[in-house]
């Protein structure tokens, strides 16, 4: 299989755990990773998702420590493609990351609705996680009816008490469910993933690793899992 990551350009950044999570379950059955940016070039990540900054948020992320202990790794995330140069017609699936910045440069995006818009022609699996669910917003003739989750609103209205006013550019949510979403959730930081035929969607970045098994068993079209 072959993947295309789409990572936001915002200086706001991504979360680490919602690339590098999705990037350690999918190379591990053999998946080949491209990365893509609406800039191209490198891309920065929020620091509270960096184990090895003080005060993270994710210390105990062995995933993400284990990345960016590789420096052959670190700098595929320098050298990303530009959307506009992205022939989706290459790729067998996307997956599109979070973090706030998602919601700054990933909707409205015209880039971004050419790109996904290839997926839902061709039936391929598309996946999205946290803010990264707003780009599904790009297009709403795809999207109406189906059922999808990502940052809730209210996630975002306790973010914005800690970090003040105005720091998530475009709520998820609401831009979500004004494209005829039914938006499905749990409360803040509780994990849940939808999947909606080949559509897989992750609500936060506590979801990222459930998110990332459920999108290998629709890649490859089977559960491993049997329950007796």
């Amino acid at each position: 299989m072959k993947i295309l990551f789409i990572v936001t350009s915002s200086k706001r950044g991504t979360w680490l755990a919602e690339v590098v999570r999705p990037y350690w379950h999918l190379s591990e059955r053999g998946s080949e990773i491209h990365f893509a940016s609406p800039a191209g070039g490198k891309i920065s990540w929020d620091r509270l998702s960096d184990p090895f900054t003080e005060g993270s948020f994710e210390a105990n992320d062995l995933p993400s420590k284990g990345f960016l202990s590789d420096k052959t790794l670190v700098a595929r995330l320098e050298t990303t493609m530009a959307l506009e140069a992205v022939k989706p017609e290459d790729y067998d699936a996307v997956h599109v990351a979070g973090g706030t910045g998602a919601a700054e440069d990933l909707f409205p995006n015209e880039q971004m609705a050419r790109i996904l818009e290839h997926f839902w022609a061709a039936s391929k699996a598309i996946g999205t996680i946290c803010h990264g669910s707003i780009a599904l917003a790009n297009n709403p003739a795809r999207v109406a009816g189906r059922q999808a989750t990502g940052f809730t609103l209210k996630e975002d209205i306790e973010a914005e008490a800690l970090y003040g006013p105005q720091f998530v550019p475009v709520y998820p949510q609401p831009a979500m469910e004004k494209a005829g979403i039914d938006f499905v959730h749990v409360g803040p930081q509780g994990v849940r993933v939808v999947v909606d035929g080949k559509l897989v969607t992750g609500q936060n970045q506590q979801s990222a690793s459930e998110y990332s098994l459920q999108f290998n068993h629709v890649l490859f079209g089977q559960d491993p899992v049997i329950t007796v």
